[in-house]
């Protein structure tokens, strides 16, 4: 699964990794970012990729009851075509999650162990998404997002049994394509993210709160 995530990337960078021709909101950096909480993605519009705001944990269109969010944070890639959350935002509502890391607890003999996990390049990452637009009685509009995730590819084995579905570039533009063909048997296609791309770290179990959220959730446990 894929329970925190950083973002640290200034608006230049993610606007050049992700070709970005619009920006409808700025982040600000987030070393510690929790569901529920409000996380930047991209979304291709009629003028390009848009940098947008959404909130983390998808509440369907149908849904009654907006806290049904807080449990939909991630989205198993195997099944998506299967689920009634999911089966609709698959075939047009796809977007990245932007992040430069996300964190993973390892088992291990004294317990479970924060783990940061990013690409050795450091360069953002697109973790593939779906999307949705929820509106209340009262007309408030919430645009919420939940993370793919699948098998783990085997850098990640020993940390986890799985991870959010990094997409490599190649394909990000395809993912983003409301037109992609087929896009179920597409997903299922795909390769797992190159191994020699990954590099992790152990941190502090400070990341355990996200009250915590500072450059310090990210700095290596010494020794």
């Amino acid at each position: 699964m894929c329970g925190r995530f950083v973002l640290y990337s200034n608006l230049e960078q993610i606007k050049e990794a992700f070709d970005i021709q619009q920006v409808s909101w700025q982040p600000e950096p987030s070393y510690n970012v929790a569901p529920t909480q409000e996380v930047a993605t991209v979304v291709q519009r009629e003028a390009g990729n848009s940098l947008e705001r959404m909130k983390w944990g998808l509440i369907p269109f149908w849904s009654k009851d907006p806290k049904i969010g807080s449990r939909m944070i991630n989205a198993r890639s195997e099944t998506l075509s299967e689920k009634p959350s999911f089966k609709r935002p698959l075939k047009s509502q796809r977007c990245l999650v932007v992040a430069d890391g996300f964190y993973e607890w390892a088992k291990t003999e004294y317990g479970k162990v924060p783990m940061f996990i990013r690409s050795k390049s450091q360069r953002p990452l697109g973790l593939a998404g779906l999307y949705d637009v929820w509106n209340s009685p009262q007309g408030e509009a919430i645009t919420s997002c939940t993370i793919v995730t699948t098998g783990a590819n085997d850098f990640m084995s020993p940390i986890h049994g799985r991870m959010p579905l990094i997409l490599p570039k190649s394909l990000e533009t395809e993912w983003l394509d409301p037109a992609t063909p087929s896009i179920d048997q597409w997903l299922l296609a795909l390769t797992p993210y190159p191994d020699d791309d990954m590099e992790a770290y152990e941190v502090s179990r400070q990341v355990n709160s996200p009250q915590n959220n500072s450059a310090e959730c990210i700095q290596p446990v010494a020794g």
